[in-house]
């Protein structure tokens, strides 16, 4: 069956609150096993909106679901799970314990988060809702939507499993902190395909905050820009996370591209980065670093069985791969590499990521990114380099770096590595036991 909202008394003038006829409408379709509740065109302003099972919240083409810009009108729905992170979680669309429901259409919900936030103000504003919030859901989808200007993380979905996410637009403004994308937490059994996001910081990050297992994620033909890192593992993981591929996307405009962050002392396995264009800003668009969040009580995680496959990369920066003493990240394979070095390193500054603002690293920790190689790799069991090609994309750049700086890596394989022209007095490949 089908439920107007219009039938239920919203307005969609853009003035009016009308979450609640709208929310009217999901309960009488929740009550009566469930249907399709109808968006029509026009501008619904709202507070939080809850959704049902068997329901689906179709918006019809010119439908925009707004938040309004008042706290009162979103509830708290949790306490954030992010550790020591003080805060509560509010939503524009929330979904708790419930199954088969589903937002299809070309409309658009627009958190109302378009201008800049910078972290200097960001710090300031408690209010700030996720776009969507779902916890323990199954059989969960989200066809064709925009999902636009969240004031925090948009797409959050925690211990979800049976989910599909496919065809859907997602854009926040880059200067706006903590908007993330698509956030997969302790979720399983998850399909994101087709999809383009632009985001003030990670398009599309797998968590486990609050150490849930996250398994069993592909994300495949997607083209994404972010603020920080376009495909990222945690950092926020206090459970395992493992079985993840991604696939045919194109990363562009972006600052750190793939990332595997350990901070929590969970484990990373089983992956498969493969068929990707990327273009980065940061010195480390690809990262694989396990680094404890708090040096004094350190958390000791894994990273292991991570496989780079046939990826194209056009950027100034460099690869970059740490464990720690006594737990090296293990088994990574680079396959089918060609990098476009498109400027100098910055060693002067260089530093890895720390990927989170809550760290506290040790100040005395050996800095491994000022040494200056295309490939730096440290306390590593298992590390393989195959058909590898580094090319400077301008003819008027200096040689600037070697090939690969190995520091206590096990196992190491390199094979038809094709770089260019190292500088005078720098050993193309430098390996330390």
């Amino acid at each position: 069956m089908d439920y107007n909202v219009k039938l239920f008394g919203a307005v969609g003038d853009g003035q009016t609150l009308d979450h609640e006829a709208i929310q009217s409408a999901i309960d009488e379709c929740g009550r009566n096993s469930g249907g399709i509740v109808r968006v029509p065109s026009g501008t619904y302003l709202c507070g939080t909106i809850h959704i049902r099972s068997n329901v689906c919240l179709h918006l019809e083409m010119g439908a925009v679901i707004r938040g309004a810009d008042d706290s009162s009108l979103y509830p708290e729905i949790c306490k954030t799970p992010y550790g020591n992170l003080p805060g509560q979680i509010q939503a524009l669309i929330w979904a708790d314990g419930v199954e088969n429901i589903s937002i299809t259409g070309l409309g658009i919900i627009d958190g109302g988060g378009a201008g800049p936030l910078p972290p200097s103000v960001a710090a300031g504003v408690k209010f700030r809702p996720a776009l969507l919030f779902y916890r323990d859901c199954k059989n969960v989808k989200f066809l064709d939507i925009t999902m636009q200007y969240s004031c925090f993380w948009t797409l959050h979905l925690m211990r979800c499993e049976d989910v599909m996410v496919r065809g859907v637009t997602i854009l926040a403004n880059k200067q706006r902190i903590n908007t993330d994308g698509i956030d997969p937490d302790g979720c399983k059994n998850v399909i994101i395909s087709d999809c383009n996001i632009k985001t003030g910081d990670d398009c599309i990050v797998i968590k486990s905050t609050e150490g849930d297992v996250c398994e069993n994620i592909t994300v495949t033909n997607c083209v994404l820009s972010s603020g920080h890192a376009a495909l990222k593992i945690g950092t926020e993981a206090t459970g395992p996370i493992r079985n993840i591929t991604f696939n045919n996307c194109v990363i562009h405009d972006t600052d750190v591209a793939l990332a595997l962050y350990m901070k929590d002392g969970s484990a990373y396995e089983n992956m498969v980065f493969s068929n990707m264009i990327v273009e980065a800003r940061n010195e480390f668009p690809i990262l694989l670093d396990i680094t404890p969040r708090y040096y004094k009580e350190p958390k000791l995680g894994r990273i292991r069985n991570i496989t780079f496959d046939n990826i194209t990369v056009t950027a100034k920066g460099r690869c970059y791969i740490e464990g720690v003493p006594g737990q090296p990240v293990e088994n990574v394979r680079f396959r089918n590499i060609i990098w476009n070095v498109s400027g100098p390193c910055n060693l002067a500054n260089s530093t890895k990521p720390p990927g989170a603002r809550r760290v506290e690293i040790d100040p005395n920790r050996v800095n491994y990114a000022t040494h200056p190689y295309q490939f730096i790799a440290v306390n590593v069991d298992g590390l393989l380099l195959s058909d590898i090609r580094i090319r400077h994309e301008r003819t008027d750049c200096l040689p600037d770096r070697g090939r690969l700086f190995a520091d206590h890596v096990r196992d190491l394989t390199v094979e038809r590595m094709d770089s260019f022209e190292v500088p005078a007095g720098l050993e193309p490949v430098v390996i330390h036991h």
